[in-house]
Order: C-alpha cells, then structure tokens, then sequence
C-alpha cells in the first residue's frame, strides 16, 4: 500500500465498528437537567435583582 492509497470498509467491518449511544439518565440530564438548570438560575438571580432594587437584605 503506497502513501495516499485509501482503502475501502468492508460490510463486516462497518458492522463492528462501535455507535455512539447514550443512556437514559444522559438524555435525560440534557434535555430536563440544563433547562432546569437555567431556570433556576435565572428565577434565583431575578429574586435577588429585585430584592437588591426594593432595598429589602437578604440574611446570608
């Protein structure tokens, strides 16, 4: 085989190679956990935004 030769896939090896494949709790992570994720981030930035512009302390 010379430099810059390309070689064909047979069927059987296509078959072997590995697909990628999630499970059920890394589907589920990305499609409820980030959405969740940013909600609660922007409710809990939005409440102190607004506590800060009522003057109200928030005990910490």
């Amino acid at each position: 085989m010379s430099v810059g030769e390309e070689t064909e896939l047979t069927p059987e090896e296509i078959e072997t190679d590995p697909k990628p494949r999630g499970d059920l709790g890394s589907w589920l992570y990305v499609l409820g956990g980030i959405p969740c994720m940013i909600l609660f981030f922007l409710l809990f930035f939005g409440t102190i935004g607004t506590c800060d512009g009522a003057n109200i302390m928030i005990p910490g």
